[in-house]
């Protein structure tokens, strides 16, 4: 009886300084955690590199173009640099269909975290350890960070990450920084205004950003009538936008469009009668680049550019990214029945021109010689 004592007391002892030295290496863990999220947040020695600041966390900056109206508000045209061509989208701009789309394929977990998801990141763990990546552990909060603060850019990065070599290793230091920065979005922002904020910032492809200009790019229409399957091929843009692009790739963008679908199905957004359906469906799209160089009064708006230009140079302004809008005298209705006739009327003046000409040169001196490059040399 005594040695059994002995030997359960043996094992009593064993058994609590394995639980204490558990708890002990649980609790340094914890504090080396704290230890590192601050050490990345205040980039101590300068090791892991700059963070955005508090007001910029609190008021994100992304370039939007301002657009230019006439009288009765008909969007005439914009003004914005490569890479910026963005309109602003709230969230009650946004079709249901498009949020659901978007939460069942890249967040589902969306409504329920604070800007990151540990179920997310054990299943990338899990996918990296046994070579079966289905899905990054990224809230839509993270790729907001992303987006708007380019994280992953060499200004974001300090005297540790352009030493390291492992990718690896850099990828973690950049994912805490997007970590960081997500919660803080989430302190600063509703979940409708993160939702808004990252289709706003959303490249894609084709300088077309933003779900306002995708929209009207693709299918021409608004983001509060995107159709299920339109909202579905919008999003599945997001992963990959060249590849997944229904002009460019068609093949590609349907069966993305139809896993966006699946997913939607999975998680009740709709039933599978209708997911059956919508995947029968061919893409159809209505597929038009914005080009600042046709539509109406093309010359009105190269110059009142360039007068705003100036304007807002001297105003505090910029014209090519802060997103305003300008009104003029202008009416597009008058615009357009002026510009009709003057093309009806050319075709007649042109006729009359050329008979004029009979067939010699317009371009001639005063001893009726032909100038050779006149037009070329008259718009050097």
């Amino acid at each position: 009886m005594a040695k059994r004592n002995k030997k359960d007391s043996v094992a009593d002892f064993c058994l609590a300084k394995t639980v204490k030295f558990l708890w002990i290496g649980f609790g340094v863990m914890v504090l080396i955690t704290f230890l590192y999220v601050f050490a990345v947040k205040g980039d101590w020695f300068g090791l892991f590199g700059g963070m955005p600041s508090v007001k910029s966390l609190e008021n994100p900056e992304n370039e939007l173009a301002s657009e230019l109206y006439s009288a009765d508000k008909v969007l005439l045209g914009k003004y914005y640099r490569p890479n910026s061509n963005r309109t602003p989208a709230q969230y009650q701009d946004l079709s249901p269909n498009l949020v659901h789309a978007l939460t069942a394929t890249e967040d589902i977990r969306f409504d329920r975290h604070s800007g990151i998801d540990p179920i997310g990141i054990l299943r990338a763990m899990a996918g990296v350890i046994t070579f079966n990546r289905k899905g990054g552990g990224s809230t839509l909060s993270q790729q907001l960070a992303k987006n708007l603060f380019n994280t992953r850019q060499e200004d974001f990065d300090g005297a540790l990450l352009k030493r390291i070599k492992n990718n690896d290793i850099k990828t973690i230091i950049q994912k805490s920084k997007e970590w960081i920065i997500a919660v803080e979005l989430e302190k600063n922002f509703t979940k409708e205004e993160i939702m808004a904020m990252y289709l706003n910032t959303v490249d894609f492809g084709g300088n077309t950003f933003g779900i306002n200009v995708a929209s009207k790019t693709f299918f021409n229409t608004t983001p509060d009538s995107l159709a299920i399957q339109e909202a579905a091929v919008l999003v599945g843009l997001v992963q990959a936008p060249s590849f997944y692009n229904p002009v460019r790739n068609p093949e590609n963008s349907k069966k993305r469009r139809d896993v966006v679908l699946g997913q939607m199905e999975k998680y009740h957004y709709i039933s599978e009668a209708m997911l059956d359906s919508l995947i029968n469906m061919p893409i159809e799209i209505d597929y038009e680049v914005q080009n600042q160089n046709v539509g109406l009064a093309t010359y009105f708006r190269t110059v009142t550019g360039n007068f705003l230009r100036n304007w807002a140079e001297a105003n505090g302004h910029d014209l090519y990214g802060d997103g305003l809008r300008i009104f003029t005298t202008i009416d597009s209705r008058l615009q357009t029945y002026a510009e009709e006739a003057m093309a009806e009327q050319m075709k007649t003046l042109q006729a009359r021109f050329l008979e004029h000409l009979e067939g010699r040169a317009p371009w001639i001196d005063e001893n009726k010689e032909v100038i050779p490059n006149f037009l070329e040399t008259s718009m050097k």
